[in-house]
């Protein structure tokens, strides 16, 4: 029978070509977004855009994680904790951007 393969990547489960390429494309996507969120806030000024800059930050605090991760900086269980955690802060920003927005048009639609 062979042995299951772990579905992350950690240092002493040995780093593949193709695991450094995706953390590598998801960590140049994730700073090419948050680039993009930062200059949208810069230009539109408001607290939607400020959480989405946030959100994005953690995407690529995530990515860093998988990176520090590989290099051995991270045991699995820590790599773990920090990881989910960030998707937690990720989606939590992410729901506040759209709630604090949906609120803000309203006020405005009903004044």
């Amino acid at each position: 029978m062979t042995p299951p393969v772990p579905l992350h990547g950690v240092a002493n489960a040995g780093v593949t070509p193709g695991l450094l390429v995706v953390v590598l494309v998801a960590t140049l996507g994730a700073a090419v977004l948050l680039g993009l969120a930062f200059a949208a806030f810069v230009r539109r000024r408001s607290r939607p855009y400020l959480l989405l800059v946030a959100a994005f930050a953690a995407l690529l605090g995530r990515s860093a994680v998988v990176g520090v991760s590989l290099l051995g900086g991270f045991s699995p269980a820590t790599h773990h904790l920090l990881e989910h955690s960030l998707d937690v802060v990720l989606v939590a920003l992410v729901v506040a951007a759209v709630y604090y927005a949906r609120s803000v048009d309203r006020e405005v639609s009903t004044s």
